[in-house]
Order: C-alpha cells, then structure tokens, then sequence
C-alpha cells in the first residue's frame, strides 16, 4: 500500500508539472525591451499575446511601473477595469479577445521613466514581459533681451540675456558676435530644475562700451553631445543718428515753446514799468511848473502891492 501511495503521488505530481509546463506554453507575450518617450507626447508600449492555440480568453491584463515608486497604472480582471489617469489601453475597443494589450500614456511626463511589467492571464496559461522607458525632452527656442532696452548710446555698457526652458537635462548655451567670434567664457549660465522635472536655462552676456559696429549677437543651445538645438539672434538698439537731431530738435522746440511766453510776459512788464516811470516824470514835470507859476504869481502881487 505503501509503495503504490507513494507512486500515485509522485503520478500525480509530475502530471500537474507537465500540465503547468503545457499551460505555460501555449501563451506567449511579446513587447519591445525598450522605449524612448519624448515628453508632453503619446506613447504606446507595445505588447502582444501570442496564443498557440485559435481560441484564447484573456482573464486578466496588469501594467504597473516597477522600483521605488511601484504602482499599478492599468487592471483588467473580468470585465472589472481599474485605469491610472494618463494610462489606458492603446486599442479604444479593447476587449477580452483582443491580444493587443500595449499600454497608452496620453502625455508622456518625465516621471514617467523606468521599468513597466506587463502580465496576462489566460484561461490557457500565464505570461510576463518588461520593458524600460527613457524620456527626453528638447529645450524651447531662446528669447533674447537687453538692459538697457531700448535707444541705447554709443560706448554704453549693455547686458545681454538668453533665457530657454523645457529641456530634460542641463545643456549649455553659447555666445558668438557677428564675426563669428565665442564669447562663451565671457558669459555667466544659470541651469535651474522646476516642478515638472525639467531644466530652464538663462545666460547672460555684457558687452562692454558697445558700438554700433558691434550690435549683431547670437545664443546657441548645445545638448551633452555638443549639437545644436536652437539659436536666436538679436540686435542692439542702438539709438540712430537721425533720431539723435529729432531728439535735439524736440528738446529745441519744446524749450522755444516755454520760451516764448517768459519771453512776451518779460516785454509786457518791461513795458508796464516804463510806461510807469514815464507817468511817474510827467507828473513830477507838471508838478513843478505848477509850483514856479504860484511863486511867481506871488512875487508879482508883492511888486504891485509896493507901487501902491
């Protein structure tokens, strides 16, 4: 008894091995190793079940990011689904007959990054597959200013900034004058990482004592491998010779339009106190011969009154 026990053990232990094994055998799933997202675009992971056998259920369907920050981001079990937000299936229909199981991230972050695991059940077996995703993001093209900004004077100290934002890593910027010359070492670069995971870029750049026959610069955004990624060019507002003498001229006019009225009101008084001071002899003249007639009118009474 002890032995045939002992046999129909080991019988039915090796029957449920080969049967695990021939489960496992007629599902396959097939997915790329790996994957380069580019950030804020679609991706799709691409996994496909390989069945051996034409009639295949799929029962469940799990994708979850692998490492530290482990997480389901789309479960499927029987007709039950548990969707991440940002992730779903790549085919819109999906369902269990459909062996397309690819994932879809509808905006790709750069947190994004890392291993995924994707496993199916089948009601013919069980299958597991990983792939890695790197995600790369291209820096926006440079804007260009100036301090001072505007009518800047000849041999006038000018600063110069470059400022460029969405890159995934910290890239240079570089600084070339008309001719062609660098002017990188002469330049200062600020690289800084915001929320999202991604870097901003501001360089400036001081033109000492500028003139107008130096007023074209240009800054180049290198990546690590020293290829360019956008450039911008800018021009130094130099005030013109013309605006100069209109400028001149305006200073002309506006100060002959407060002249004017100094200058009338200055004449008005001018006037008004001559006028004045002549009333003023007038009067004294008349005042005086006035006085000399009564004296003499006197004097010809006294005369007369003596005859007498």
């Amino acid at each position: 008894m002890t032995s045939a026990t002992t046999l129909l053990f080991f019988t039915i232990h090796f029957a449920c091995i080969r049967a695990g094994n021939s489960s496992e055998s007629f599902v396959k799933l097939e997915c790329k190793t790996e994957y380069h997202g580019v950030y804020g675009q679609q991706l799709i992971l691409e996994c496909i079940v390989k069945p051996v056998v034409v009639d295949v259920t799929i029962i469940t369907v799990t994708w979850k990011r692998m490492g530290a920050a482990a997480a389901n981001l789309l479960e499927y079990h029987k007709e039950k689904m548990d969707l991440t937000p940002g992730f779903k299936f790549a085919e819109p229909s999906w369902n269990k007959k459909n062996m397309n199981v690819s994932l879809l991230l509808t905006n790709t972050n750069m947190a994004d990054k890392g291993e995924y695991e994707c496993m199916v059940t089948t009601d013919v077996g069980i299958a597991t597959a990983t792939t890695s995703l790197s995600v790369t993001a291209k820096y926006k093209t440079p804007t260009m200013s100036s301090i001072p900004e505007t009518n800047i004077k000849e041999n006038t100290d000018v600063t110069i900034f470059c400022n460029s934002t969405g890159g995934h890593q910290k890239w240079l910027i570089w600084w070339f004058d008309q001719f062609g010359t660098n002017w990188t070492r002469s330049a200062e670069l600020v690289a800084k990482e915001t929320d999202d995971g991604l870097f901003s870029l501001s360089s400036k750049f001081t033109v000492l004592k500028a003139t107008s026959s130096y007023r074209n610069y240009t800054c180049e955004v290198l990546n690590v491998n020293g290829a360019k990624e956008g450039m911008a060019s800018f021009v130094i507002p130099f005030v013109s010779r013309g605006e100069g003498r209109k400028g001149d001229n305006v200073d002309i006019v506006s100060t002959t339009k407060w002249l004017i009225p100094v200058v009338a009101i200055g004449s008005l008084i001018i006037i008004l106190l001559a006028a004045l001071l002549f009333f003023k002899r007038c009067s004294a003249q008349r005042g005086y011969q006035t006085d000399t007639r009564h004296d003499q009118d006197v004097e010809a009474e006294g005369l007369n009154s003596n005859r007498n």
